[in-house]
């Protein structure tokens, strides 16, 4: 069949067309960094790019709820380790308020300052991270712990605990719960149900603080001195609760990289469909455009010919 020069410029057009759509695409790729702009560039590739996509924004929200628990124990281990240390002062005014050389006026110097120490507990019980009270169970707004007006009548606790049980438990990974809070009903008065009485084999913290200081305000040695083993019982409770948050920590930091190492796994998976090179898309580029320059300069030449030129 014969070629015409009307049939020639048609295809030489059309060639002209695909070459630029082409070209288009090229350029889009680089401005944007992927090769997946639309649907229409690969179908078989949405699916699995949409699946990474989901899978990376579950992580970064699981990623988020780790770091906010990590943030909360941190904070916790910092007043924890206060705590101890107050108790190992208390604990050193208690041998040294035993010695029989020490006046009257000796142990008063010391019951100032165990009645400092109860404050500096007082604090720490109603320490608050972001305008919520870290040791107040589900009531963030509610200030745990208060004097107790009653005391010292019957029967009647030094300090009241205004929080609840409640246990707070973040989703660190899918069908994972872990519990980051500890609440001060179980740490400082040893009452882990909150029912109100110390639990057997626990201590009410502010208890024993407060008949320490009673006992140096009344000179009485002996009675400081008896207190040495409930003071002792009192750090190892909270050195317990401490060594408790610290596997939660060590649980979440593990955690925390898993999921980090998901989303850089699922980044790779949707980077391999999605993502473009920019290097490649750059040479495929320059060599459409060189090819759309010559095409235009043949289509050019073509649309010169006339029947003239033979003649």
């Amino acid at each position: 069949m014969r070629a015409t020069q009307t049939t020639t410029y048609r295809s030489l057009q059309a060639f002209l067309d695909r070459t630029s759509d082409k070209l288009a695409s090229l350029q889009l790729q680089a401005a944007t960094g992927k090769k997946l702009n639309r649907p229409s560039d690969d179908p078989t590739a949405i699916s699995p790019v949409l699946s990474a996509r989901t899978q990376i924004m579950a992580s970064d929200r699981y990623i988020e709820t780790i770091e906010s628990g990590l943030d909360r124990v941190d904070n916790m281990d910092g007043y924890l380790d206060g705590m101890e240390n107050t108790l190992i002062r208390l604990k050193e005014i208690a041998i040294a308020a035993g010695n029989g050389a020490l006046s009257a006026s000796d142990r008063l110097t010391y019951a100032d300052e165990v009645a400092s120490l109860k404050e500096e507990l007082m604090v720490a019980g109603n320490a608050q991270v972001d305008g919520k009270y870290l040791f107040a169970g589900f009531s963030e707004k509610t200030t745990p712990f208060v004097s107790n007006p009653a005391y010292p009548g019957p029967g009647e606790a030094p300090v009241l605990y205004n929080g609840d049980a409640g246990s707070v438990e973040f989703e660190i990974s899918p069908n994972e719960l872990i519990e980051v809070n500890l609440t001060g009903n179980d740490l400082l008065l040893g009452d882990s149900d909150n029912d109100g009485v110390t639990d057997p084999g626990a201590i009410d913290i502010f208890a024993v603080i407060t008949t320490v200081e009673e006992a140096l305000r009344a000179n009485d040695p002996d009675a400081v001195v008896a207190e040495l083993d409930n003071i002792e019982s009192a750090a190892n409770q909270v050195r317990r609760h401490r060594s408790i948050k610290g596997n939660v920590g060590r649980r979440l930091e593990t955690a925390l990289d898993h999921m980090e190492q998901i989303k850089i796994d699922m980044e790779t998976f949707r980077s391999r469909f999605e993502d473009a090179d920019i290097l490649e898309t750059i040479t495929s580029m320059e060599q459409q455009q060189q090819s759309f320059q010559a095409a235009l300069n043949v289509t050019g030449k073509v649309s010169e010919l006339s029947i003239l030129d033979y003649i």
